[in-house]
């Protein structure tokens, strides 16, 4: 597919993107970022940039915003969706290169934005294909959600810090970083095998330089199929990721681990304490 990024700015674009969110989320319209909120935006300096495709047809959007933290500007990245059937057609990766840019051409160096860190897609692109960093995690950052894919459990977050001009980064979007392999980091939390469920072990506290921490492949469907284990999931991966930012490790990266049903956070020792947390509101 042919797709071409562009800045949306007119009130036919804003229609489409709130089209588009109820696709990709199957979101309420309460729930709906709506026109004139992007319209506000956007005049006032925001990036709302659609991903397009040859009969001009938007199948993929982000949106973000300049921010301040601690006193210094960033990029906040609020929401990026590609139209379902279409993920796999590179379209999230052309949007965040152009989002990057968008970004630098303001004078910025940092970029940032939440994930749920129990899907796993979403993990491996931030962390192995964009070459973010995450060392924030918070707990139930939006409150209780009604959308399709958020539902039935607390909506805990990562936030990731894109550092816009590390050259380390540059490697990721160019196709030139070398492939990185983690072979003998242990685990801190493991996915068990229990007949045909997979169901979350805390390991021992680990005193090691790189430790692994094991998520599902298929939380969706965990949570479809077992929600009290999709629970323990989540409360699992919290108190793991919790424990170990407090002493300064920071998740550099994102593997395919020992089955398809299991991929691992790599949580690296950084020697320095992590970014001071920013203050997480209830809910919106």
């Amino acid at each position: 597919m042919a797709v071409t990024v562009r800045s949306i700015t007119d009130a036919g674009g804003f229609h489409a993107v709130e089209e588009l969110q109820r696709a990709v989320w199957s979101m309420p319209d309460l729930e709906v970022v709506p026109l004139h909120q992007l319209r506000a935006a956007v005049s006032a300096g925001g990036v709302l940039l659609g991903a397009f495709d040859e009969r001009g047809t938007l199948v993929g959007f982000c949106y973000g915003f300049i921010g301040l933290r601690d006193g210094d500007l960033l990029f906040y990245s609020h929401m990026a969706g590609v139209r379902p059937g279409l993920q796999d057609r590179d379209i999230g990766f052309l949007l965040k290169r152009a989002q990057r840019q968008a970004a630098l051409d303001r004078g910025l160096d940092r970029m940032v934005w939440t994930f749920d860190p129990l899907q796993s897609l979403n993990a491996s692109f931030n962390l192995r294909k964009l070459g973010v960093t995450a060392s924030r995690y918070y707990v139930d950052y939006y409150g209780e959600m009604p959308d399709a894919i958020n539902r039935g459990v607390p909506s805990d977050r990562l936030e990731v810090d894109w550092w816009l001009r590390d050259p380390a980064v540059e490697a990721r979007l160019t196709g030139d970083a070398s492939p990185r392999s983690w072979p003998d980091a242990p685990a801190a939390l493991v996915g068990i095998r229990r007949g045909d469920t997979l169901a979350p072990d805390i390991a021992p506290d680990l005193d090691q330089p790189v430790v692994r921490v094991e998520v599902p492949t298929t939380f969706g469907d965990i949570k479809t199929r077992a929600p009290e284990l999709a629970l323990s999931w989540r409360m699992a991966s919290r108190e793991v990721f919790q424990h170990y930012f407090a002493i300064g490790y920071q998740a550099v990266d994102f593997a395919s681990a020992r089955d398809e049903a299991i991929g691992s956070y790599i949580l690296r020792r950084t020697g320095t304490r992590p970014l001071a947390r920013a203050p997480a509101p209830a809910a919106g």
